[in-house]
């Protein structure tokens, strides 16, 4: 099968150039030069894997993985992010995202790809995963037990729940 991804970026040689390489490494490639249409792709496509510039008309890359995380037929889709920006607390905010990557521009076009390859080739058994609505009780009922059982302190330092993809992070840059 061929994964199918999504490049949303706005500077057209950046966008040609991903494609180029991503088409070479076998893949099919959709483009969406701004946030907009980058939403409206994801949902008309459903890819496997989408790699967002931060920074772009119509928003940025963090809205079009939140409007596309927050529906319920897309959820676990990967995102990695790219960015030129120098802004404080953009990794961050990616990681709280969940994402499978972040690559600083200019950033190595093989470490990307290897970024890629490890993503969607990570294994996982769809059978083990539970729809979002049964995902969405099990995060809230756990954290009902756990403060009905553990005093207010201790309630406090439990960890907030990760995606599933979470544990597939690379971090470049």
């Amino acid at each position: 099968m061929t994964h199918k991804i999504l490049v949303v970026e706005d500077d057209k040689r950046i966008a040609l150039a991903l494609t180029v390489r991503l088409r070479a490494a076998g893949y099919d490639v959709i483009t969406a030069p701004d946030a907009v249409l980058a939403v409206s792709l994801a949902l008309k496509h459903r890819p496997d894997l989408m790699v967002l510039d931060i920074l772009m008309p119509g928003g940025n890359g963090f809205l079009v993985a939140e409007r596309i995380q927050d529906l319920e037929a897309m959820l676990g889709i990967p995102c990695i992010f790219l960015t030129a920006s120098k802004q404080p607390g953009l990794r961050e905010q990616a990681r709280r995202l969940g994402a499978a990557g972040f690559f600083e521009k200019p950033y190595d076009a093989g470490e990307l790809l290897a970024t890629i390859r490890k993503t969607l080739e990570a294994p996982t058994d769809e059978g083990d995963l539970p729809d979002a609505a049964i995902r969405t009780w099990i995060i809230e009922e756990t954290a009902d037990l756990a403060s009905a059982e553990m005093s207010g302190t201790a309630a406090d330092q439990m960890p907030t729940p990760q995606p599933w993809w979470g544990h597939r992070i690379a971090w470049a840059g």
